[in-house]
C-alpha cells in the first residue's frame, strides 16, 4: 500500500502560465539543521557549496543492487510478532537490525491494511521508538512493504521516478532480501516513508505540518495547530482553495496519479492513501504515497484483475468503486482555467510516461530480483506468474500512453463534468 535510474533526475518545464493562486515563495536560504544522532547519518547530503534539493537518496536506497535486511530477534520474538499479526496488532517489538556491517538496536511492528497477511508478514523497522533522536543513516524508519495484489514488486519503483521526473515530490524506493533469525524470510519494496526527513530532504524549509491522508497530523503535534487545515476543509470555491493550495503543485500531482493511473489514491478519490504538507511560503502541497496499486495489472493470486478495463481510465472523471472524487478535485476541475491547467498537466505528465524507459527499468529490475523471487518461500506467485506479470505490465505501458495519447486528442474535457 516504492530509479530509480538515479535518485535526482531533470524535470519537465510545466510552465508557470496558470491561473492565479497562492504566492509560491521561495525557501529561505538558511542550511536544514542536521540530523546527527546515535548513527551517524552518511548519505546526509552534505556537500560544499549550496545545497539543492531535493537531496539524493541515501545509500539504502541504492537501485543498483538488490539490498539484504537481517532482523535478529530475542528468544521468541518472532512468533510474538506472528500472533500479533492474528490478533490484528500494530505493537512495536524489539529486534536488530543489520545491513552491511552494521547492526543497531530496533523496534518492529507489521504494516499494510488490505494487504495485511499473516503468511507473508510487512514491517515497519524503527530506529527512534526507544530514543527519539536515533536515526540510521538518517532515516527514521525503514519501510518493508509487498502487497499479495502487486505480482511484479515494481509497482512503487516504477511510480515515484515519474513524478521526480516531473520535479515533483516522489519516495525513494528499491527492492531489499529480509532474511529473519538468519534464513531468508521474503522479498520486498523498501519504500522511503513520509516523516519529517522525508521533508528535509525534499524542501529547504520543512518546518511545516505534514498530514497523512490529509487529516492525521505527523509533524508539531505538541503545537498541533490544525487552522490551515481546517480552512481548506471547509473551502467551497477555487478561489478559497487557491489561497491556500500551490495548485500548480496539486493538479501537476494529481495528473502524474491520473496518468499511471494510481487506481487506490487520491486522484481516484480514496481519501487515505496520500499526503498533505503545508509548506510555510507554497502553502499545501501534495506528496504521493502508497502506489503499490498502480498500472492496471494488480491481481489477485489466481491472476484475476483487481479491476479490469483501467487501461483507458478517463483521467478526469474515474473513480475508486469504494469512494468517491474529492470534493476539492471536482471544485478545481469545475474552474474552466483551471481545468485546463490540469488538462496541460496530463498532457506533461504524459510526456514524463515514457513506456520504452519504463520498460527498460522493469527488465532491468525484474533481472535484480529474478533469483530472489524463485528463492522466496513466501512468494505470492510462482516465478513464472512473476515473469509473466511483469510482461503484462510492460504492455500495460504501453497501451495506457496510447489511451491517454487518444484522450488528449479528443479535447473538449474543461469545464470537467461528472
Amino acid at each position: 500500500m516504492l530509479t530509480f535510474i538515479a535518485c535526482v533526475a531533470g524535470s519537465i518545464d510545466l510552465g508557470t502560465d496558470t491561473p492565479e493562486a497562492a504566492d509560491p515563495g521561495t525557501d529561505s536560504a538558511e542550511t536544514v539543521p542536521g540530523t546527527d544522532t546515535a548513527v551517524e547519518p552518511e548519505d546526509s547530503g552534505d556537500t560544499e557549496g549550496p545545497e539543492t534539493w531535493p537531496r539524493d537518496c541515501g545509500s539504502l536506497y541504492d537501485p543498483d543492487e538488490l539490498q539484504t535486511f537481517n532482523l535478529d530477534f530475542p528468544p521468541g520474538g518472532f512468533n510474538d510478532l506472528v500472533n500479533a499479526c492474528y490478533s490484528g496488532s500494530q505493537a512495536y517489538y524489539p529486534v536488530e537490525f543489520s545491513w552491511n556491517d552494521e547492526t543497531v538496536a530496533a523496534m518492529v511492528r507489521l504494516k499494510g491494511n488490505w494487504s495485511w497477511s499473516c503468511d507473508k508478514l510487512q514491517f515497519v523497522v524503527s530506529f527512534n521508538e526507544v530514543d527519539p533522536e536515533a536515526r540510521f543513516h538518517g532515516l527514521r524508519k525503514v519501510m518493508l512493504d509487498a502487497p499479495w495484489y502487486d505480482h511484479t514488486l515494481l509497482h512503487e519503483r516504477l511510480a515515484h521516478p515519474l513524478f521526480q521526473r516531473l520535479g515533483l515530490p516522489y519516495s525513494c524506493v528499491n527492492n531489499a532480501r529480509v532474511n529473519v533469525d538468519g534464513e531468508y524470510y521474503s522479498l520486498y519494496a523498501n519504500v522511503e516513508r513520509l516523516d519529517h526527513e522525508y521533508l528535509e530532504r525534499h524542501f529547504e524549509d520543512p518546518s511545516g505540518n505534514l498530514y497523512q491522508g490529509g487529516s492525521e497530523l505527523k509533524t508539531n503535534e505538541d503545537v498541533g495547530d490544525t487552522r490551515r487545515l481546517q480552512a481548506l476543509k471547509a473551502a467551497t470555491t477555487v478561489e478559497e482553495i487557491a489561497s491556500l493550495v500551490d495548485l500548480d503543485e496539486a493538479t501537476s500531482e494529481w495528473a502524474a496519479e491520473a496518468v499511471i493511473p494510481a487506481l487506490d489514491n487520491y486522484w481516484a478519490g480514496v481519501e487515505i492513501n496520500y499526503y498533505l504538507y503545508d509548506h510555510p511560503a507554497r502553502g499545501f502541497l501534495y506528496l504521493p504515497y502508497d502506489l503499490d496499486i498502480s498500472f492496471g495489472d494488480s491481481a489477485y493470486t489466481d491472476g484475476s484483475p483487481v479491476w479490469s478495463g483501467v487501461v483507458d481510465a478517463d483521467p478526469i472523471t474515474w473513480e475508486h468503486t469504494g469512494w468517491r472524487k474529492e470534493v476539492l478535485f471536482e471544485i478545481v476541475l469545475a474552474d474552466p482555467e483551471w481545468c485546463e491547467v490540469y488538462v496541460e498537466k496530463v498532457a506533461a505528465a504524459r510526456e514524463a510516461y515514457d513506456p520504452e524507459l519504463m520498460a527498460a527499468q522493469a527488465t532491468e529490475w525484474e533481472a535484480q530480483i529474478e533469483a530472489a523471487w524463485a528463492e522466496d518461500p513466501r512468494a505470492w506467485v510462482s516465478a513464472r506468474d512473476h515473469a509473466d506479470a511483469i510482461s503484462e505490465l510492460r504492455e500495460f505501458l504501453v497501451d495506457r500512453a496510447a489511451a491517454v495519447d487518444a484522450w488528449l486528442a479528443q479535447g473538449d474535457h474543461c469545464p470537467a463534468r461528472w
